[in-house]
C-alpha cells in the first residue's frame, strides 16, 4: 500500500496519524451516556444544532380535464303522423293482436298465430 502513496505525501500522512493517536490518548476518559453503558468520550462536544423538521410538500392537485364542450343537439324533427290502420286489417284475439294479410269486414272472425296454435278473435 505504501507504493501507491507518493513520497512527498508520506511524511505529512505519518505526522497526521501520530497527531491523531496523541490527541486520542490525551483525551479525558469518562463513561459514555449511551444506552448500552459502554465506550468512552473523545474530544469536546460540538454545538447543539436544532433544525426544523423536513418540509413536507403535498402532492400536486389532481388535474381533471375539462369536460368536452357541450353542443345542444340539432332541433328535432316533427313526430311522424300516426297512421291509423285501415278498418278490417287488424285481428284482436284476446291478448294477441296481429295484422291481417287481407282486409276483412270489421267484426268478422279472424285468427292470430301463437306459440301454441291459433287464437281466434275479431277483425277491427
Amino acid at each position: 500500500m505504501s507504493r501507491c502513496i507518493p513520497r512527498s505525501v508520506r511524511p505529512a500522512l505519518a505526522t497526521a496519524a501520530l497527531s491523531a493517536a496523541l490527541l486520542i490518548s490525551l483525551a479525558p476518559v469518562e463513561a459514555a451516556h449511551a444506552w448500552w453503558r459502554g465506550g468512552f468520550y473523545v474530544g469536546i462536544p460540538g454545538p447543539v444544532v436544532v433544525a426544523p423538521p423536513p418540509v413536507y410538500y403535498p402532492p400536486p392537485p389532481v388535474y381533471y380535464a375539462p369536460p368536452p364542450i357541450y353542443y345542444p343537439p340539432p332541433p328535432g324533427y316533427p313526430a311522424p303522423q300516426s297512421y291509423a290502420a285501415a278498418p278490417g286489417r287488424t285481428c284482436y284475439a284476446g291478448s294477441y293482436i296481429c295484422p291481417l294479410a287481407q282486409a276483412y269486414t270489421p267484426g268478422s272472425a279472424c285468427t292470430c298465430p301463437t306459440g301454441r296454435g291459433l287464437a281466434y278473435g275479431q277483425a277491427r
